[in-house]
């Protein structure tokens, strides 16, 4: 019987409920390695439940990028509108943190998605009434960065409360494989879509689809929330939790690989549309099969790194996997095929993964649960508050000199960040 996690369900509980949790050590037994996660009840909720949300956001994400594009004809606003998406991390992410650390996961995550509905169907509305411009876009985009990015490090600190301690890479990985897998589903119908019932109605369908992760966050069962010091203010929570990252070099230094990550490393995605209609001539289907293979690599990605969980060489397999990701992406911007370019993004949805669900695992086990929430925003505010400076660089590049010149550069950038944390932080690779 494996040793119980004084964080997960106390020891004294319904009759139900320890039959569940039986029921369900039971199955895990005969689960492979890759699935060890799926063993607890409430984690297979909450997975299936955001992979059925995720689906319609990625068939927003594609309707948007699309319609922005025929809005506008700028690769600028195509920069521009994803820069407005993740520019409320900047303002949000470190008090989601200390709300996190503080309050009631479960509830707070169900008030965001609820928002995040809300908003889905507002953009629906206006684009089915023909009142919508460029300027509605980007204001809905922007009011639902803000939701999504307070939503983030709190649905990320809640995965270790789903699951024991020695599973928690295994459920991160199935969490990178479940969005990417959504990242697979959601283009794949939107390419379909866009062409037939119009961005509005993956606008639509994706407001319907946050039901299903909200019913699960109802169903999920979890302990109340213990004493959390709320004599302290937010601001002092906020700063408790900066000065212990900046105190921990180890996490320290995979925050600003992360921000360097984020900024450059994948710049090439909010610039996936003007690949499509520029680069490669692929239309609105083409769009959304290139997203498709972002995914399709990115789930391979993920469930390799479920399957080899308990391995003790997380930090040579981040570098290596950022070393190829840099690469990779200087290799897509010479590719003019359209045939070529698809196992190329293969490749790159397979190492972003692999980067950033390792750097998220890395965090949460670094960090002690009572300040993981705090820990977990700052590795958020790194990897969304620095994704929409790179969109508004890699924007303006492919403006003036094109697409391909902006992966360019992101490419470049990631393998000299790279190089100097090989020479100033080289006890990573040992994590």
């Amino acid at each position: 019987m494996p040793e119980k996690d004084p964080n997960q369900l106390p020891q004294h509980k319904p009759g139900l409920e320890v039959v569940e949790e039986e029921v369900a050590r039971a199955s895990g037994a005969a689960l492979p390695p890759t699935f060890a996660a799926f063993a607890h009840r409430n984690y297979r909720l909450y997975w299936f439940g955001n992979l059925t949300s995720l689906v319609g956001t990625w068939m927003q994400s594609i309707a948007t990028g699309w319609l922005v594009l025929q809005l506008t004809n700028s690769p600028f606003f195509v920069g521009l509108n994803s820069t407005l998406a993740w520019l409320p991390a900047w303002i949000v992410s470190l008090p989601a943190g200390a709300m996190a650390d503080r309050f009631d996961k479960r509830r707070l995550m169900i008030w965001t998605q609820s928002v995040l509905a809300l908003l889905a169907l507002v953009l629906a509305v206006l684009y089915w009434t023909k009142v919508l411009t460029i300027y509605h876009v980007l204001v809905l985009s922007c009011l639902s960065g803000f939701a999504a990015t307070l939503n983030a490090p709190i649905a990320q600190s809640l995965i270790p409360d789903l699951v024991e301690r020695k599973n928690v890479l295994n459920a991160v990985a199935l969490n990178s494989a479940m969005f990417n897998s959504a990242r697979i589903i959601g283009p794949s119908i939107a390419g379909v879509l866009i062409g037939t019932i119009g961005p509005g109605g993956c606008f639509g369908i994706n407001s319907a689809s946050f039901l299903a992760i909200i019913g699960a966050l109802w169903l999920i069962r979890l302990p109340p929330p213990g004493p959390h010091g709320a004599e302290e203010s937010v601001g002092q929570r906020i700063l408790a939790g900066l000065r212990f990252v900046r105190g921990h070099k180890d996490i320290r230094t995979l925050v600003i690989m992360m921000a360097v990550f984020s900024s450059f490393g994948i710049v090439y995605l909010p610039l996936m549309p003007v690949f499509a209609r520029d680069v490669f001539a692929a239309g609105a289907r083409g769009y959304g099969l290139m997203m498709t293979c972002i995914g399709i690599g990115a789930v391979i990605g993920g469930l390799t790194l479920a399957t080899v969980s308990k391995t003790r060489h997380k930090g040579r397999i981040l570098v290596c996997g950022t070393l190829s990701l840099g690469v990779l992406i200087i290799a897509f911007s010479f590719v003019r095929d359209f045939r070529l370019a698809l196992p190329v993004i293969v490749l790159i949805g397979f190492c972003q993964t692999s980067i950033a669900s390792l750097t998220n695992t890395l965090v949460q086990t670094l960090a002690p649960d009572h300040i993981r929430g705090r820990a977990l925003s700052v590795y958020m505010l790194a990897f969304n508050g620095m994704f929409p400076v790179g969109s508004f660089v890699g924007g303006a590049i492919a403006q003036r000199f094109g697409a391909p010149a902006a992966t360019i550069v992101g490419g470049c950038a990631v393998l000299v960040s790279l190089a100097a944390v090989s020479v100033l932080a080289p006890s990573v690779r040992k994590l």
